[in-house]
């Protein structure tokens, strides 16, 4: 099922609406600049820099879905798809997800 996504009421902020029912307000995407700003103002801080790399770990899952997808349906694209597979089913999100459910 697709989401839609519309401009919020705050400016910079956008919510993902499923089946006409707002399901999460975000603000504006970080940029690598913005998060490279975060780091210089915390450089000595444990908690940002384990927040950077998971900011950076879940990049790399959006940069390997953006390839998928510009596969189309072609082989390339059948192995990709395994490979986000099994990297969505090691999310902790998606674990816990599934934990609720039971």
């Amino acid at each position: 099922m697709r989401g839609k996504i519309r401009q919020a009421a705050c400016r910079g902020c956008y919510t993902v609406w499923m089946n006409s029912i707002p399901a999460m307000r975000f603000k504006r995407a970080l940029t690598k600049d913005d998060l490279k700003a975060i780091q210089d103002r915390n450089p000595d801080s444990p908690d940002v820099r384990a927040l950077l790399w998971e900011v950076a770990r879940l990049r790399a899952l959006a940069l390997r879905t953006h390839d998928y997808f510009r596969q189309g349906s072609s082989s390339t694209a059948l192995i990709l798809a395994e490979s986000l597979r099994t990297m969505l089913e090691d999310e902790p999100v998606i674990q816990e997800q599934s934990r609720l459910k039971d």
